[in-house]
């Protein structure tokens, strides 16, 4: 039989499920063209430019760098903007939150039921382009599985960021603080589109900081053979308890009054 608990962190994660067959296709468009474009313009135009890099010692194709790097930045968007955004929305304009709340199933599932539903569509999301570079040749099929339980895991470390930004914004425009001082830096400067080691030693301290950067190192060495860089492991998961700490207790702060 199942623990009450996990019954209703599944019922809340099997209700945004229900709403999300609902705008299949919008969820579609949104989620998948961003990336596509990114693999596009990036992988196909840039690549051609810049043909082959080296990074750790490694040769290797900028269109395989850049398709990599994209898996991580879409767990990065997806994940965020689900939680922060989205979570918000349901939150502060829609009262899902409260309306679950005062059936059997209680805020704290409520909660945990969100970071797991915004983390499974990042992590779909995130799949999708893996799929699309294992289609390209540019990674090893191996790689849908073995990148699976890091995908899921850097989406809710993502998703986390965003429910604590949404629990700790005032209003749905505060959102845009996180989003353009942490979320795009991460996007620009955590080796997404080039190795961190072309940058200054003080900037490269300053990359690994974030949590984008463990990410992508992770990633490469699923998708590329890369060494592993072993602080990635560690810097990761310290990321994601604090983050879905800090996410619960603002969220907590807020709701409950």
């Amino acid at each position: 039989m199942i623990p009450e608990s996990l019954w209703g962190v599944w019922c809340v994660w099997k209700r945004y499920y229900s709403a999300f067959l609902k705008s299949l296709l919008y969820y579609l468009l949104t989620t998948f063209l961003e990336p596509i474009f990114y693999l596009l313009s990036f992988g196909i135009g840039v690549g051609a430019l810049v043909g082959d890099i080296t990074t750790q010692g490694h040769h290797l194709s900028y269109r395989s760098f850049i398709f990599s790097g994209i898996i991580a930045q879409t767990v990065l968007f997806q994940g965020f903007y689900e939680g922060s955004f989205g979570a918000f929305v349901r939150m502060y304009y829609q009262k899902i939150f409260q309306a679950i709340a005062i059936t059997p199933i209680t805020l704290s599932e409520v909660l945990w039921g969100e970071l797991f539903w915004d983390a499974t569509k990042a992590t779909v999301a995130a799949e999708v382009v893996a799929v699309i570079g294992v289609g390209a040749g540019n990674f090893n099929p191996w790689c849908l599985l073995t990148l699976l339980p890091v995908t899921f895991l850097s989406a809710f470390l993502f998703s986390a960021m965003g429910l604590a930004a949404a629990g700790y914004s005032r209003s749905i425009d505060e959102l845009s603080y996180p989003q353009y001082l942490l979320i795009f830096p991460m996007f620009l400067f955590c080796g997404v589109f080039y190795p961190i080691e072309s940058l200054p030693p003080a900037f490269q301290t300053v990359a690994w900081f974030f949590p984008l950067t463990s990410v992508n190192a992770i990633v490469r060495s699923l998708t590329l053979d890369l060494p592993l860089q072993i602080q990635a492991v560690p810097l990761m998961l310290v990321w994601l308890v604090v983050t879905v700490i800090v996410a619960r207790r603002s969220m907590f702060k807020r709701l409950v009054k």
